[in-house]
């Protein structure tokens, strides 16, 4: 079964409401076809790259948008999940500010770190993992202690 192509999915799903797993399937095909008849190529390579980074632009950002709706159903108070989301989201920037900086590392570090959706992902997985499954580090929201019952006040 076929769960998601790609994760642009998301993006348009959000802006066309189309949910069938019809339509990536179909999708494909028409690739197939313009990958063996080459006049096809053409004409979709023949879009000028601002039409095609316009589109681009708006699937993209309804991504970013669907992540930040998701991101609203997250428990913050009283975790460590605030934490958790801002260690996720500054290493997956690195890639993005500082291309060069995992060029000394080792190739399956450049790989997985040169990766900002990779980095970022395995970052957020490995910090939930380590606070909020880890005895001793969770830090979950509790119920208040209850007050202790007042002594009896002594008669006379």
């Amino acid at each position: 079964m076929i769960v998601t192509v790609f994760a642009q999915n998301v993006g348009l799903v959000g802006m066309t409401r189309v949910r069938s797993r019809y339509v990536a399937a179909v999708a494909g095909g028409i690739l197939v076809l313009l990958g063996l008849i080459p006049k096809l190529g053409d004409v979709v390579a023949s879009l000028p790259g601002p039409v095609v980074g316009g589109a681009g632009l708006v699937v993209f950002a309804t991504v970013t948008a669907v992540g930040i709706n998701t991101l609203r159903k997250v428990e913050f108070d009283g975790t460590n999940n605030l934490l958790i989301v801002a260690v996720s989201i500054g290493i997956g920037m690195l890639p993005v500010v500082a291309p060069t900086i995992y060029h000394t590392f080792p190739t399956w570090v450049q790989i997985i770190g040169g990766s900002a959706i990779a980095s970022a992902t395995i970052a957020a997985f490995l910090l939930n993992l380590l606070f909020n499954h880890t005895p001793g580090l969770n830090k979950a929201k509790t119920a208040p202690a209850e007050a202790a019952p007042a002594e009896p006040a002594a008669t006379s």
